[in-house]
């Protein structure tokens, strides 16, 4: 990956993540934090988008080996390589919104359409290269960035990053996109009732990758706006 391009650090908070995609031209989401992997907890935020899960990055590849190799035939998943250090949260957030059919994703991120033949590294470039994206992304540049996003200050001279990736279902099976990853993972069948439980089921699987102590764990859910969909819910 490079800095080239100037892509700042930003806050890892819902708040912020929900005006960064509607400032970007997105209309009718938003972005909530998940504190419970219950049921209960999950069917309230429906109609769940995607996922989008933060952890600590492992310089190993003791999970990777434990997931199906990368599906390089899943051409109807737009997957794009991250280019660009410091973008990960971005690039998650547009791994949801570039695959969904149901979202209103503004002008800007439809010219991305074009894009959908290229292989992954010159699709990360053209997300890189948009003036828009990079702009909003920086207009929420913090001096002091969320720790648990990039580095943990008790970590002294070898500094943890933390990075996202994110889980949505596309043509019938539930995916893994990961911008550092050389393709999208197939996780399996599903559909549009079961793939939370499923993602889920994965993400539980990654954290016990790490030891009783890290806590530093973040999972946000995409989904729709919620005054919108009361009001539609008021009207019915």
């Amino acid at each position: 990956m490079t800095d080239e391009g100037n892509w700042c650090l930003i806050e890892s908070d819902p708040g912020v993540f929900t005006e960064l995609i509607s400032n970007m031209g997105c209309r009718g989401v938003q972005v909530e934090e998940i504190w419970s992997l219950d049921e209960g907890t999950m069917e309230e935020l429906k109609p769940v988008y995607g996922l989008i899960f933060l952890f600590k990055w492992q310089n190993n590849r003791n999970h990777q080996n434990d997931l199906p190799p990368p599906d390089m035939t899943a051409d109807h998943v737009f997957f794009a390589n991250q280019v660009i250090t410091n973008a990960c949260a971005t690039q998650a957030i547009l791994s949801i919104l570039l695959n969904r059919d149901d979202i209103d994703i503004g002008q800007e991120l439809k010219n991305k359409e074009f894009t959908q033949d290229f292989p992954p590294d010159m699709k990360g470039l053209a997300i890189s290269n948009s003036d828009l994206i990079r702009s909003v992304h920086n207009s929420f540049a913090r001096s002091d960035p969320f720790v648990n996003e990039i580095v943990d200050p008790d970590a002294g001279k070898d500094q943890d990053v933390y990075h996202f990736i994110a889980y949505l279902p596309k043509h019938g099976a539930l995916y893994e996109l990961d911008g550092l990853s050389s393709g999208p993972v197939n996780l399996g069948a599903c559909d549009e009732d079961d793939w939370v439980r499923k993602a889920n089921e994965a993400i539980m699987k990654r954290m016990e990758q790490y030891g009783a102590s890290e806590l530093h764990f973040s999972l946000m859910a995409l989904t729709k706006d919620r005054i919108e969909l009361y009001e539609e819910q008021i009207e019915e």
